[in-house]
């Protein structure tokens, strides 16, 4: 039984709605308002140039005044056209964020002539009683006119006070606009009852009366009671009218007499009648349902993209939209707010070591926290173990202090904790993805400190930032512009120190900033995911370099390349190098391909694929920076590398360290003998050559032999015999 009851409850629009459905039944009946009010635009002015041919010309031709008979056919025309017409533009402008002048101007207008057409109105000739017209239905037409002049004057009203409000305060009351549609709809209704009460005096149907209840059932799709209560009262008011016309309808017998008056029985049309009133308001229950069936569907789609889905914070596009709505209500004063961006220490070990699934539930646990600590803010997550922030300056370092506390203790076992950037926002109108990227860089300076937890973004880091966005912006021009050159860092022999080979090294030689190096922005490109431009462009150089030597009659000397994993990610590095060399029409002996020990750490099937291709291709592969840290080992059973470059940090402190003189020397017995030769870089002393030598390492690089310079400038060195060049090409492959 109460399952029947819920469900009729239910079907009768009785159920409680949210503010999300409410406002999308409103936004649809005020689409519909807008399609209705053009509708009734284009009718009646196909119905003024109809009653302007047919019955007003035809009289002033005949001698009839033209002012008067112009008023006497077109006025009930000039009527709708008006309130259609601004319906139309009410509806329309409602749904932008701001009007513009000329949009309030038409508003104001259209708002106008409605009032002022309630004077011409009023020249409308009131029905007087007669032999055929009782004083009942005299009344019944004067009163519909009246109601008509009143409900006109009503939306011209509200259409002005609306438009002052939107432009003037750029308030959008939504009480005035439910005033104006249900003023258009009782307009309709007057003016049916006004015109179908008069054409069943002379003996036709009720047509206008049945288009106009139309029109008001599809516009007022409220609730379904609502929409009941008011078509019932409308039709059983009707019906009352029809029925103090002698010959009116009713239910009764035929020929009978009631109340004393002898009338008409038309029993089928009263049946008709009910029955259109019955499927009128059925489709208009249909039409609700099937609206709120949307706005449910609508609210839940909403939902989905405003809310983050495994912590039910905001989703960091939603938090932006929400940040920048607060920012421009000048509410609070811009200096009491700040952008923060949170970002989660040691997260991949504790995810590494307590599963996935305890993961999630610690980003949903530190959710929670920034909920609680900051209760007065906007927060989000932004994505992974990162969390934005638009909060007050109050106690700011006491709420971050708990915050870390609370993650730190959430497992003791695991050293976590967090490290936030902070940003004032310089205006009201800033982009809010622009103020958490400059409070994200101030995190990231204080990255893995962990007795640090808080950054603010100052004017160092506002430099420092700006040259990371040029970076970024302009890479594709330093590429175009030739910016980007390389510069060659030599390579010896460690038996006889004569050069053999070099090391392609970038340099951005910028108009703005000047020599930028490799450390101000390789990291940022590949952070950005751009780096492949950059590596593509210095592998093109260091060719054209090679071809002009060779066509030069110049020393030719084999050069190494660095490959990221970026670039097996984002281009066809191989099939690049492949095409360049084949451009060039280089000896693939002059080409070494350098792999970072770290781009092998992790399994990746592309990577194996093309170093598998470089090596059939016929390039020297070589691997880089071995010994900073990774799997080393490994690397070296499952790749065949021709050459083993041993990382400088072997050579820190090596005078004074007995066990990094042994570790070089088992990685250089090690690779002997699994026929790899060694190269080790950073070598900066003679001792360190020396040892280097002694110990069996075929290839030294370092500012011992030479800093990275440009070609011409190490062509000069040769010249000079600062360094002399390995006889054979063919030793250097």
């Amino acid at each position: 039984m109460k399952e029947t009851l819920r469900a009729i409850s239910a079907l009768l629009g009785f159920e409680k709605l949210n503010r999300a459905e409410r406002d999308y039944l409103h936004d649809a009946n005020i689409r519909t308002s807008a399609y209705m009010g053009v509708i009734a635009v284009l009718l009646e002015i196909w119905m003024l140039f109809r009653q302007i041919f047919y019955k007003v010309i035809p009289r002033v031709e005949a001698g009839a005044e033209p002012f008067g008979q112009f008023v006497k056919y077109t006025s009930k025309y000039w009527l709708f056209l008006l309130i259609g017409l601004g319906l139309t533009l009410f509806c329309t402008y409602q749904r932008k964020k701001k009007i513009s002048k000329g949009q309030f101007a038409a508003l104001m207008t259209v708002g106008g002539l409605c009032v002022a057409y309630t004077a011409v109105l009023s020249l409308e000739s009131f029905t007087r009683v007669s032999e055929s017209v009782t004083p009942v239905m005299a009344n019944i037409m004067n009163a519909m006119l009246v109601s008509i002049y009143v409900f006109l004057f009503a939306i011209g009203v509200t259409i002005v006070a609306y438009a002052w409000l939107r432009y003037r305060k750029n308030r959008r009351v939504v009480f005035l606009e439910h005033l104006a549609i249900i003023g258009f709809n009782l307009v309709c209704l007057a003016f049916g009852v006004y015109v179908s009460y008069s054409d069943f005096w002379g003996g036709k149907e009720i047509i206008c009366f049945l288009t106009m209840v139309i029109y008001v059932g599809c516009l007022l799709i409220y609730r379904p009671y609502m929409t009941l209560l008011i078509l019932g009262a409308g039709f059983w008011a009707f019906h009352a009218v029809l029925m103090t016309y002698q010959g009116g309808l009713s239910f009764a017998p035929n020929d009978v007499v009631v109340h004393g008056i002898a009338r008409q029985v038309i029993s089928g049309d009263s049946v008709n009648y009910w029955t259109f009133f019955i499927s009128l308001s059925t489709i208009c229950f249909a039409i609700y349902h099937g609206r709120l069936s949307e706005a449910r569907k609508s609210e839940a789609l909403i939902r989905t993209a405003r809310r983050d889905r495994l912590t039910d914070l905001y989703s960091y596009r939603y938090f932006t939209e929400r940040a920048e709505e607060r920012m421009r209500s000048a509410e609070e004063p811009l200096s009491d707010l700040i952008y923060l961006f949170i970002d989660v220490h040691n997260f991949k070990a504790f995810n590494d070591q307590r599963g996935f699934e305890e993961g999630n539930r610690f980003l949903v646990a530190v959710g929670g926290m920034i909920a609680e600590l900051f209760p007065d803010s906007l927060y989000a997550r932004q994505a992974d173990d990162h969390y934005v922030a638009l909060t007050k300056t109050e106690a700011l370092p006491t709420r971050l202090e708990e915050l870390n506390r609370r993650v730190h203790d959430y497992d003791p076992e695991i050293r976590l904790g967090i490290n936030c950037g902070g940003y004032h926002p310089a205006g009201r109108e800033e982009d809010p993805r622009v103020a958490i990227d400059r409070a994200r860089y101030a995190a990231k300076t204080i990255r893995n400190r962990f007795q640090d937890i808080y950054a603010e973004y100052d004017e160092a880091m506002s430099r420092a930032y700006h040259r990371r966005l040029y970076i970024v912006n302009n890479v594709e021009n330093a590429v175009r512009n030739g910016w980007i050159v390389p510069f060659y860092q030599p390579v010896v022999r460690a038996d006889s120190g004569k050069l053999c080979g070099c090391e392609a090294l970038a340099r951005w030689m910028d108009p703005v900033y000047g020599q930028l190096y490799p450390n101000e922005f390789i990291p940022v490109l590949e952070e950005y995911r751009l780096i492949h431009r950059l590596d593509r462009a210095i592998f093109e150089a260091a060719c054209r370099d090679l071809r002009n030597a060779l066509d030069g009659g110049l020393p030719v000397i084999p050069v190494s390349l660095n490959f990221s994993r970026l670039d097996f990610e984002l281009m066809d590095a191989v099939g690049e190098l492949e095409a360049l060399t084949a451009r060039y029409a280089l000896p693939k002996e002059l080409i070494h391909v350098e792999v970072t020990e770290s781009a092998l750490a992790d399994d990746f099937l592309k990577l194996d694929e093309a170093l598998n291709r470089v090596k059939r291709s016929g390039y020297a592969l070589w691997l880089d920076d071995f010994g900073s840290g990774y799997s080393s080992l490994n690397v070296l059973k499952d790749y065949e590398f021709d050459m083993v470059k041993i990382d400088m940090r072997f050579l820190q402190n090596l005078e004074n360290s007995e066990k990094a003189k042994t570790l070089l020397k088992c990685v250089v017995e090690l690779a002997d003998q699994i026929h790899m030769q060694t190269l080790t870089e950073g070598v900066e002393t003679e001792a360190q050559a020396r040892f280097l030598k002694e110990i069996g390492c075929s290839r030294l690089q370092g500012y011992l032999f030479g800093r990275p310079v440009p070609r011409d400038a190490l062509y000069d060195r040769i010249a000079r015999g600062e360094l002399i060049l390995h006889s054979s090409i063919s030793d250097h492959a």
